[in-house]
């Protein structure tokens, strides 16, 4: 008479089962929704580059190509600090452009310059054209990773530990635009252009990610079976 065997696991190791693959098969779909959400933002912003610039509005959105006709402020200018272009640490400069006839105030991303040897002494950014007609990328950055609690300095010009706009409109008495353009290389004071990157990861890489985390609730599925069956 052969002996039939029966499925019996035991209390803890079915607790520790249920807790882990719901833990790693919530992981897996939580990686391809991050693989979506990264998807759309590719998708979005690769339509946003190719398109002609369109007049910058109330209604434009982020990743949109603009165009504004304005008068930059030299006077109130932002220094982004830390920002490395191709191995070297500098600043991006963020200066306001007060829009023809409107009270909107959108801050124009200048590009980037190298920092000074003397870091104590800022790189000159002077304008020598104040009205332009600029065309560009429209970017709304986020807080991010930051160093220091006190994010933007007193006096102008300022240095920011931050792009985030949440903290550099505050610096600012006009209404400011919930963008910040960045500027193409096409008028007098720009300076060395930064290439925008929209994700700082693919959604591929998400997509990978949540193979893995699968992976990982199939092994365990299979461990449980082998255990269960195999206990006595």
């Amino acid at each position: 008479m052969t002996n039939k065997k029966s499925f019996n696991p035991g209390r803890n190791i079915s607790i520790f089962f249920i807790f882990f693959s719901l833990l790693f098969f919530s992981l897996g779909l939580w990686q391809i929704e991050r693989g979506q959400n990264k998807q759309e933002v590719l998708d979005l912003f690769a339509e946003g580059i190719k398109a002609e610039p369109s007049t910058l509005s109330s209604q434009s959105q982020k990743w949109q190509r603009i165009n504004a006709k304005g008068t930059l402020d030299g006077t109130r200018q932002i220094y982004i600090d830390n920002v490395v272009h191709r191995g070297r640490v500098g600043f991006k400069v963020l200066t306001p452009l007060k829009i023809d006839d409107e009270d909107g105030v959108i801050l124009v991303d200048r590009g980037w310059i190298e920092k000074n040897a003397n870091i104590s002494v800022l790189p000159d950014i002077s304008l020598s054209q104040k009205k332009i007609e600029v065309s560009g990328l429209l970017v709304k950055p986020e807080l991010g990773f930051v160093l220091s609690d006190n994010l933007i300095t007193a006096s102008w010009p300022k240095t920011s530990q931050t792009q985030s706009l949440d903290y550099i409109a505050k610096e600012y008495k006009e209404e400011i635009y919930p963008f910040i353009l960045v500027a193409e290389p096409t008028y007098d004071d720009a300076l060395t252009y930064m290439d925008v990157i929209p994700t700082n990861m693919p959604a591929v890489k998400h997509y990978g990610y949540a193979l893995q985390w699968f992976s990982m609730f199939i092994v365990l599925c299979g461990m449980y079976l082998y255990v269960g069956f195999k206990r006595r």
